[in-house]
């Protein structure tokens, strides 16, 4: 009885060493460069051996792996989990999805711009993986808003136009969003951006965030492009 939570302990403390090593070494494949990195750095930084990093991770290549699967295969399994909620409005599912990928931009920036400029390099399987996941990702949101313009929550639009504007404000995220900034702040500000880009213009509360948003936009614009 004793061993079940002893390996539930020992999963979930490698599920976080795993999290850190990979938080740890996007940030300095961001500093020196994938090809420049090495695996010695990697658990230097880690502040472990590098036979102790081994037990995690053996190359780099695999460390692009572990990637994929946490940030773009692991979030499609989640919004493939969420669109098919059925106790959920297209609404609250658009504001859930977009706030799951804010979310993951902001808290692991390193992370998503690094795989990011590697895609087009990530060794096979793992590239093709990859590319599938991005698929998947744009196919689920481009559902929810489908659902939304067949229920009226949503005016009518260019799904995959739209959702591939979506997908692009929310991982633009990654390249702007400052650590220590407000993490629900600017998850709260982009979600409300979407729901306001697809609200029919004749809902009163279209009008009545309109101020509000407008107000939002101009906090992130100065984020991106502070005044002089």
């Amino acid at each position: 009885m004793a061993q079940a939570p002893k390996e539930n302990r020992s999963a979930l403390s490698r599920q976080l060493v795993t999290s850190e090593l990979l938080d740890k070494a996007t940030a300095l494949f961001a500093e020196k460069g994938y090809e420049s990195t090495t695996l010695l750095d990697i658990a230097n930084a880690l502040g472990i051996s590098r036979p102790g990093l081994y037990n995690y991770v053996r190359s780099k290549e695999e460390l692009l792996t572990m990637l994929v699967e946490q940030v773009s295969r692991g979030m499609a399994d989640v919004l493939e989990q969420l669109t098919a909620r059925t106790d959920l409005t297209p609404t609250e599912k658009l504001r859930d999805v977009v706030a799951l990928l804010v979310r993951q931009r902001t808290e692991h920036p390193d992370q998503f711009r690094i795989l990011d400029r590697s895609e087009t390099v990530l060794p096979e399987p793992v590239g093709s993986e990859h590319r599938e996941a991005k698929r998947k990702i744009l196919r689920e949101i481009m559902a929810v808003i489908e659902a939304g313009i067949d229920r009226g929550e949503f005016r009518p639009v260019d799904v995959r136009t739209t959702a591939l504007s979506l997908l692009g404000m929310c991982n633009w995220v990654a390249w702007w969003f400052s650590r220590g900034s407000d993490v629900e702040a600017t998850v709260a500000t982009v979600t409300d951006l979407a729901q306001t880009m697809l609200a029919p213009p004749d809902r009163p509360p279209y009008a009545a965030d309109t101020a509000r948003t407008v107000a939002k936009i101009r906090v992130l614009l100065e984020r991106i492009a502070p005044e002089a």
